[in-house]
């Protein structure tokens, strides 16, 4: 899920480490008898790519998704995603009423947190009026929730009671949404949703209690935390009070690792069971290696634009700035492959895709002639500069773009790049020209990649586009179900992308080595997928 902006983090968030390698190799030991100790034992040692450690263990803190691989180990929910990103049951199962707008769940008997408190249905009305509390300050309870009656009244401080959720016994909890919800459940696999131990976050506050969970009944995931080595690694052993099948292995241990390039030379020299989130560059020898394997994941790279001022507050001039831009060069010569030319926002393969849909397409003369339409002396045009966050673009895609738009439209765009924190602030208030975002969902849904982006009211729509047919087609298709509403989306995705909203660029994939002896990890939508923790084991 890496939203630049407002952001849900995905992928490889770009933090600083120190002397990672001396961390290492002090912490692994390496070597080819460590890796066969970790077989023996049933220890699996992995490393969390992207991050220096896990910043954001709170489910309510908007995590990103290198937090996301402990959190998911730790917490489970009503209902949990499959390896095709579908809601499945897992602590409840449920109704529907025939308005689609009263869900009740009915839980499983002996759910219990790691430390033996018992989960009722208390414990959701707790954990979901939580997460609303305006002292809690949580990014994404507020558009997560929306759906639940009361929500805003919480979320504003009006009261501490949501009123949509009640618990009408122990086992029993009944949630009542504003208006129908297509994707209700599957938002309940996003683990903001997941309960939380109250007395743990009493004990240690609001904002504490996330860095006391070792050893502590945390959550009511297969694993608890052994140990956090914080800038090292944590360990995680199974959770002896879990309801579900008992994991084979016996520990798992996750080392922090900053730079992607580092993992993977770890992976090389056996310090690792197996490794992710491998670089373009790496991957032209990784995929000659047993185990290589990439798939699409849900997140694209887009370009934005500044609708409020010139040049871009002109469509024209923004169709001319994609007419300029040959993805697929981008994409075979900076990317090498690892990365799909988009012509639409939504990847495919995704419910409400138009894979044949053209978009914009690479046209150097159109580009000029649209661009001479609105500046036919383009000398006569606004400076340009192209702001990006160095991390998750890198400068030779810049660089070529520059020269794409240069060679097209006669024009000279400034590259600015920045560092991640500093780039972010300047796109939440809105004053990038002309920027770059990667956006990741948390599930496969139109809604994730319109509504929360492009929408007039979106706090997320960091170049102030609004387009009232764009608005209305979402509006409608909100109010429908089933074909009928991804239609509604379709051609609300067809505005977005004719009148630049966005300018997709490439839809993103993930690519790592799992070797044969690894069973149960996968790649998938989502990335890194390790489904039902009893079946992962070494062999």
């Amino acid at each position: 899920m890496q939203r630049t902006q407002k952001q849900r983090t995905h992928l490889l968030p770009f933090l600083l480490l120190s002397s990672l390698t001396i961390l290492l190799l002090a912490a692994c030991g390496g070597g080819t008898q460590q890796n066969n100790q970790s077989t023996n034992n049933q220890v699996l040692r992995f490393p969390n790519v992207g991050t220096t450690d896990i910043g954001k263990l709170d489910p309510a803190s908007g995590s990103d998704s290198n937090s996301n691989l402990a959190i998911n180990m730790l917490f489970t929910g009503l209902v949990r995603a499959d390896q095709n990103l579908s809601a499945q049951p897992d602590q409840a199962t449920w109704d529907i009423s025939k308005d689609n707008k009263v869900y009740t769940f009915h839980l499983k008997k002996g759910i219990t947190f790691s430390d033996g408190t018992p989960v009722t249905a208390q414990t959701y009305v707790y954990t979901w009026t939580r997460a609303l509390l305006p002292e809690v300050k949580s990014p994404i309870a507020p558009v997560l929730e929306e759906a639940i009656v009361g929500a805003k009244d919480v979320n504003s401080g009006k009261t501490t009671t949501l009123e949509g959720v009640k618990a009408l016994d122990d086992q029993t909890l009944q949630v009542t949404l504003e208006r129908p919800t297509a994707y209700f459940l599957q938002l309940l696999t996003v683990n903001l949703f997941y309960p939380l131990n109250q007395k743990l976050i009493e004990k240690y506050g609001q904002v504490d209690w996330a860095q006391h969970v070792a050893g502590q009944g945390a959550g009511t995931g297969p694993f608890i935390v052994q140990s956090w080595q914080h800038g090292v690694k944590m360990d995680l052993v199974p959770n002896p009070n879990y309801y579900g099948a008992k994991p084979k292995l016996k520990k798992v241990e996750m080392f922090f690792v900053k730079e992607p390039e580092t993992a993977y030379k770890a992976y090389q020299a056996k310090q690792y069971d197996f490794t992710w989130g491998i670089t373009p560059h790496d991957q032209e020898t990784a995929k000659n290696l047993p185990g290589f394997i990439r798939k699409p994941i849900l997140q694209s790279n887009l370009l934005f634009f500044d609708n409020k001022t010139a040049p871009f507050n002109k469509s024209a001039v923004r169709q001319a700035f994609a007419a300029a831009i040959d993805k697929k060069i981008l994409a075979t010569n900076i990317f090498k492959d690892s990365v799909t030319p988009a012509s639409t926002i939504i990847p495919p393969g995704q419910p409400g895709a138009q894979p044949d849909y053209a978009g914009i397409s690479y046209n150097m003369t159109k580009a000029k002639q649209l661009l001479q339409s609105v500046y036919p002396d383009v000398s006569k045009m606004p400076p340009v500069t192209f702001s990006y966050p160095g991390s998750q673009f890198p400068q030779d895609a810049a660089t070529a773009m520059q020269a794409m738009w240069q060679s097209a439209l006669g024009v000279q765009v400034k590259l600015n790049p920045m560092e991640l924190t500093s780039y972010n602030s300047e796109t939440s208030k809105h004053t990038v020209q002309f920027g770059f975002t990667q956006w990741g969902v948390y599930f496969p849904d139109p809604y994730e990649w319109l509504d929360l982006s492009l929408l007039s009211t979106s706090a997320n729509n960091n170049g102030d586009w609004s387009n009232p047919k764009f608005d209305s087609l979402v509006a409608q298709a909100e109010q429908k179900s089933g074909q009928e509403r991804l239609d509604l989306y379709a051609q609300a995705e067809r505005v977005a992308i004719d009148d630049v909203g966005w300018l997709p660029l490439s839809h993103q994939t993930l690519a790592g080595i799992i070797p044969a002896n690894l069973h149960g990890v996968v790649l998938n939508g989502g990335g890194l997928y390790f489904g039902d923790w009893s079946n992962v084991y070494l062999s």
